[in-house]
C-alpha cells in the first residue's frame, strides 16, 4: 500500500509521480538484475532525491 501513497500521492485519478516510478524501478533492477547490495541501493536512492532537491524538482 505504500507505493501506491508514494507514486500516485493524489490518487489513481491524478498523474502518478514520475520520478519515484523511476527511481523504484532503477532500484529493483539494482536489486534483481545486478544484485547490488540493500545499503548500495538505499544509498542510490537517497544521492538521487538529494539531487532533484537541489536541482529545483521538489
Amino acid at each position: 500500500m505504500l507505493g501506491w501513497h508514494i507514486f500516485w500521492p493524489g490518487g489513481l485519478a491524478s498523474a502518478p509521480e514520475w520520478i519515484s516510478l523511476l527511481v523504484g524501478v532503477a532500484a529493483a533492477v539494482a536489486l534483481f538484475r545486478f544484485r547490488l547490495g540493500a545499503v548500495a541501493v538505499v544509498s542510490g536512492g537517497a544521492v538521487a532525491g538529494l539531487l532533484r532537491l537541489l536541482l529545483g524538482g521538489g
